[in-house]
């Protein structure tokens, strides 16, 4: 099975999220989206985003284990379009979210859904 996790929340080095996300998985794929859109064109907050989220991409990474194979991935580019494209891509068997309280992770999620994508939300 492969697994696509994008890095929405900023929380997804979570054991208990990394171990329900990646349970049967053989492959996984981190996903941090930089979209141009939410850095209102500042290269130094943009250069930190990067800087953050290979961070978290490398604790993920470690908490995943050597037991699974692990792609760190970063888009440039429209959130979820590049979600939706990697999933098609990489033929990946579900999408995994880490649960957020926010209108923005809803909608997402809503339009992943509508585009037939397997969403699993934790």
């Amino acid at each position: 099975m492969k697994v696509l996790i994008p890095l929405l929340s900023k929380q997804e080095d979570s054991p208990e999220f990394v171990e329900k996300a990646t349970k049967g998985a053989l492959e996984v794929f981190l996903v941090l989206v930089i979209d141009p859109s939410d850095l209102a064109g500042e290269f130094g907050f943009a250069a930190h985003e990067i800087s953050k989220g290979n961070k978290m991409m490398g604790l993920v990474t470690e908490l995943i284990g050597p037991e699974k194979a692990v792609h760190q991935i970063v888009e440039w580019g429209e959130t979820l379009s590049k979600i939706e494209n990697l999933y098609k891509l990489k033929e990946a068997d579900e999408i995994c979210l880490k649960k957020q309280d926010n209108y923005w992770f809803q909608d997402i999620v809503k339009k992943l859904k509508e585009k037939d994508l397997k969403v699993k939300v934790i």
